[in-house]
């Protein structure tokens, strides 16, 4: 017999919150011939701003609930002096993930795949199409998550110049240019390089409405991820494009929910 113990705790707007979730496998008086694995959950909410769900151990689960991503852009960046205008950024997705841990690092093992198919798949996209007005994912199929407070995410890209294993996209945009570019109004093509030529984009708490996206056990969730050019920067160095991009998030009820309450 499983047993789930959840405690809440108010903390005053002066206070700081440090909790751990804890795995007990206890044999509990009276439940003998029971399964007496147990866990205890711990919720906190500091400042009434909402808090984190966690868990842990192999007969200790909090549920899962499905997510669906959809990648749009804001507003077009605007022309620089002596610069043709940009038109198109092709960035190819080899991964999606999220953490928990505002401040995990790179190899933590709580990072939390939100695309996996992308591994396999990757897709190249123009973060300047915005598309139609639509809650509508554009990314992949909706895919079961933990539930948990996310605070951090990461947008994994295929590197310029890809390892001979690595999968290929069926149609690439850039051409000769790699994966990630920049198309120009005067047709120029160059290669797009982020900040400290990394292949991942960070989406930190600061980006993310209200510092955290919430994934509730059987609450399905539409994660809207928005490039924001004008708030981005883009330095011509060469024949390539340096960007240091601006992404914000926001958690949503998925289109069908949104549709019924709307009748």
């Amino acid at each position: 017999m499983r047993h789930l113990l959840a405690f809440r705790r108010v903390i005053s707007g002066s206070q700081k919150f440090v909790f751990a979730t804890l795995f007990l496998s206890v044999g509990l008086v009276g439940l003998a011939g029971c399964d007496t694995n147990s866990c205890i959950l711990v919720v906190s909410n500091p400042g009434g701003g909402g808090g984190t769900i966690s868990g842990n151990g192999p007969n200790c689960s909090l549920g899962t609930t499905t997510v669906s991503l959809q990648i749009t852009s804001s507003l077009s960046p605007a022309a620089g002096e002596g610069q043709s205008r940009i038109q198109h950024v092709f960035v190819t997705l080899r991964g999606i993930d999220a953490n928990p841990n505002a401040s995990a690092a790179a190899d933590s093992p709580d990072w939390q795949e939100l695309a996996p198919t992308l591994a396999k798949e990757p897709m190249q996209l123009d973060l300047l199409d915005r598309g139609v007005d639509s809650c509508e994912a554009n990314i992949t199929e909706r895919v079961a998550v933990p539930a948990d407070a996310y605070r951090q995410l990461r947008l994994r890209l295929s590197p310029n110049q890809p390892e001979t294993t690595d999968s290929v996209l069926q149609q690439n945009s850039c051409g000769s240019a790699g994966f990630n570019c920049v198309v120009t109004s005067d047709g120029n093509i160059r290669p797009l390089v982020l900040d400290r030529e990394t292949s991942q984009i960070q989406v930190s708490s600061a980006q993310i409405s209200g510092g955290f996206f919430r994934i509730s056990p059987d609450a399905p969730v539409n994660l809207k991820i928005e490039f924001n050019p004008q708030s981005s920067q883009f330095i011509a160095v060469d024949q390539s494009v340096h960007v240091v991009p601006v992404f914000t998030a926001e958690s949503h009820s998925p289109c069908e929910s949104a549709d019924v309450a709307n009748r």
